[in-house]
């Protein structure tokens, strides 16, 4: 299969992008009820970051064959977030729309209740509250709650969620690269593309939000951190996704470093901090020049 994009009969399509590495079974459920659940025209590119796994191509292959709709980007890389950039400058041209929406590959969209689909339903919201620059579903903590181990990504889940920072009925909150619609000018930087800190690279004066607690989606990344899960984890993919987010500033959580050999933990310990700060360096001066630049053409509401 090829990475070739049509412009002409896509550009009326809602642009949809599911970032993907070696997580292939995963990666056929997602892609399966976003088709199954999703009322109005989409096109879904699926961008893959590198994956050696022979079933995650054979899978994405049949997914080719099988639905109409979607565009496979093989990227000869691993660059974790940064691999989203070159399809995100190409479809912002050719889309008609002024949004599109990104999600890992780990997320099942089957049972989530926004009418008249979840889609349509974010779109509604952005219509309706042009100061939220991106939107998450939120996150079913049914599993979560069924596992004792895995009580701190739940504890990080809920502190998320604060019944005073609202917009209508949707949760001010951080949002990151899971199931979430975007502006297509929700960044601090023209290209809307995407970097190690990117949540943090949304405009000032945007909102951050996530849906209410009941329209959610099912996590299923999560499977992965209980303890029955990591007896049979790949540890070569563990190892590989520690070393990536090491390069790249991205947070590994604890359990994920738990499961990676000892010597990619211990870099990521040593090194993650110091890269990560090279990063946000590279965003204060985007954020300047953002400043700079809506100075001089005086800030929203100020001046004639």
């Amino acid at each position: 299969y090829g990475a070739c994009i049509n412009m002409n009969p896509i550009s009326s399509t809602f642009p949809i992008l599911v970032m993907t590495r070696n997580d292939g079974l995963f990666l056929k459920q997602c892609v399966e009820s976003i088709i199954n659940t999703v009322s109005i025209a989409t096109t879904i590119y699926i961008i893959d970051n590198n994956s050696d796994s022979l079933e995650h191509h054979n899978i994405i292959n049949d997914l080719v064959a099988r639905f109409d709709n979607i565009k496979p980007i093989l990227n000869k890389k691993n660059l974790w977030v940064l691999g989203l950039n070159d399809t995100i400058k190409k479809i912002k041209h050719i889309h008609q729309s002024k949004y599109f929406f990104l999600t890992d590959a780990d997320i099942d969209f089957s049972h989530c209740k926004a009418r008249p689909c979840w889609l349509s339903y974010l779109i509604q919201q952005l219509e309706k509250n042009v100061a939220i620059g991106k939107l998450g579903i939120s996150l079913s903590w049914d599993y979560l709650q069924e596992k004792k181990e895995l009580i701190s990504i739940l504890e990080q889940e809920q502190s998320l969620y604060s019944e005073v920072h609202k917009i209508d009925d949707l949760y001010v909150s951080s949002v990151d690269t899971t199931a979430t619609i975007f502006r297509f000018d929700w960044s601090i930087e023209d290209s809307s593309c995407f970097f190690p800190d990117h949540m943090r690279y949304l405009r000032p004066e945007l909102y951050s939000c996530r849906t209410p607690k009941d329209i959610v989606v099912e996590h299923l990344g999560w499977y992965h951190y209980s303890n029955s899960s990591q007896i049979n984890v790949n540890k070569t993919q563990v190892n590989s996704k520690v070393l990536c987010f090491t390069l790249f500033g991205g947070s590994v959580k604890d359990t994920i470093l738990d499961m990676a050999d000892k010597k990619y933990s211990l870099f990521y310990k040593t090194f993650s901090n110091s890269i990560r700060r090279v990063w946000v360096l590279r965003r204060l001066y985007f954020l300047f020049k953002y400043f700079l630049f809506k100075a001089r053409i005086k800030l929203d509401g100020h001046g004639f």
